[in-house]
């Protein structure tokens, strides 16, 4: 194989953007694309803090028991050493009919995630996740006069949301098994998939900035906004793959094909589904697995950490999205570390590619499982329960270069439709998480909130 230099630059032949390969491009747009997807879909969890009148939902608690429950945890209040507002919504919504808004969305995002994948094995990703982006965009702006209206109706919108984007992370593993070479897949899936970590990042961040300058009501508005300037530049800039790109130089499209090629045949066209051969596969279980304990735990803290910060410790809601995004950006950080030297280890064959996947995988579990459990036993130990958050999501972005890829590694051509599967059957399980901690902690806000993350880790 020739220098890197040479690979991906031929003197006179036009190149997209400068001297750029075409594939990242495509990786990095699809990184904006994941960032605004997450941006739109998790906003809701941080701005439902800002949405609900906890003031009247905690007086109608007393009111149908004012005992005093064994085991709860009664912590420092922390709100007034910050400036940020700490206001109550206009909405009176119980425990479990917020975490009824928050896990809605999972509804939808289940039905449309198998089909998803299938569809960009036929149709491709470009177009598909163009029109995924776009409805999911006009849906968020619809979301404050739903909440207006009732729960019952930001419900709803939350399903059509989920609906919308349930294609969405399984259409990218079709387009990345035939633009990204077996030795650049980790490093690149890292780039693109991290857009979800970074847009968690953004999302909390420009939530909490939008709700204590303006309103929470903006942060729909402004948000949905964005999905459609993306939207351009990726029909502009991405094609589904190299042979139908006007730009991308002959020397780059002769090197993906001839890598790929030497790893796993990619058909560009739809095959017929191998239904008995995935559904006795070993391999195709185990990612089973890895994906429901994944989304297990991100669920649980995406959804409730917010809420057991402002009710146990009583951080605003600018405070609040700090600390609830910093361990992600860590994460975000950590995957452009421990991705590429998961592709380094296969191409200088200190590891197998079995190898890598089972080993980062483990990284990504194992180890996030024991920094909860460890918080567990926190108390109201705030700077402890923290680091132990952080640490987690540092060592969580081992799961981007293991078990995430690994539908491309043994199965290229149905990697949408394998992703799709094991996506689809992990939200069906995890949404539940957070549906569970709503009723476990209705009667006071995050009753014994120890005894509750140990429950739901176990299933790490």
């Amino acid at each position: 194989m020739t220098g890197s230099k040479d690979v991906y630059i031929v003197a006179g032949a036009r190149t997209p953007i400068g001297h750029l390969p075409a594939r990242y491009i495509m990786a990095f747009m699809a990184f904006l694309g994941y960032s605004n997807i997450f941006l739109v879909r998790n906003s809701i969890n941080l701005a439902i803090v800002a949405m609900v009148n906890y003031t009247a939902v905690n007086n109608n608690v007393q009111i149908i028991d004012n005992t005093t429950k064994p085991g709860l945890i009664q912590c420092e209040v922390y709100s007034e050493n910050f400036t940020g507002k700490n206001e109550d919504g206009p909405f009176v919504w119980s425990q479990p009919i917020q975490a009824l808004i928050s896990t809605s969305f999972l509804w939808g995002y289940i039905t449309t995630n198998i089909p998803g994948g299938r569809l960009a094995e036929v149709v491709g990703t470009k177009y598909l996740l163009t029109g995924s982006v776009l409805l999911t965009s006009v849906l968020t702006v619809l979301v404050p006069p739903a909440a207006y209206l009732g729960w019952q109706y930001l419900v709803f919108i939350r399903v059509l949301m989920g609906i919308a984007l349930g294609p969405s992370f399984p259409s990218m593993h079709p387009m990345i098994a035939k633009w990204i070479p077996p030795n650049e897949r980790s490093t690149i899936s890292a780039l693109v998939y991290g857009g979800a970590e970074l847009g968690t990042v953004s999302g909390l961040l420009l939530t909490g900035l939008i709700i204590e300058n303006i309103g929470w009501e903006a942060v729909f508005y402004v948000e949905g906004c964005f999905g459609v300037i993306w939207a351009v530049f990726w029909l502009f800039l991405v094609h589904d793959n190299p042979e139908e790109h006007p730009r991308i130089s002959e020397k780059e499209k002769t090197y993906i094909k001839t890598e790929i090629a030497k790893d796993a045949h990619v058909s560009n066209k739809a095959l017929p589904i191998p239904w008995k051969s995935i559904l006795t596969s070993m391999p195709f279980y185990s990612i089973l697995i890895a994906n429901i304990g994944h989304n297990w735990g991100f669920l649980i803290l995406l959804v409730d950490l917010p809420v057991y910060l402002k009710t146990i410790f009583g951080f605003d809601i600018k405070s609040n999205a700090v600390i609830l995004a910093l361990p992600y950006f860590l994460s975000w950080i950590s995957t452009l570390i421990l991705c590429p030297f998961a592709d380094l280890c296969k191409k200088r064959k200190w590891l197998s590619t079995v190898a890598v996947r089972k080993i980062w995988t483990l990284i990504g579990h194992l180890e996030p499982a024991l920094c909860l459990f460890v918080m567990a036993g926190a108390g109201c130990n705030i700077q402890l329960i923290i680091a132990m958050l952080m640490l987690s999501q540092v060592i969580e972005a081992g799961n981007y270069g293991g078990w995430l890829i690994n539908h491309i590694d043994i199965a290229p051509s149905f990697s949408g439709t394998l992703f799709g599967i094991t996506n689809g059957v992990s939200m069906l399980v995890s949404w539940l998480g957070p549906v569970m901690v709503g009723f476990m902690t209705d009667e006071n806000a995050l009753n014994n909130p120890g005894i509750t993350r140990l429950k739901e880790r176990m299933m790490k």
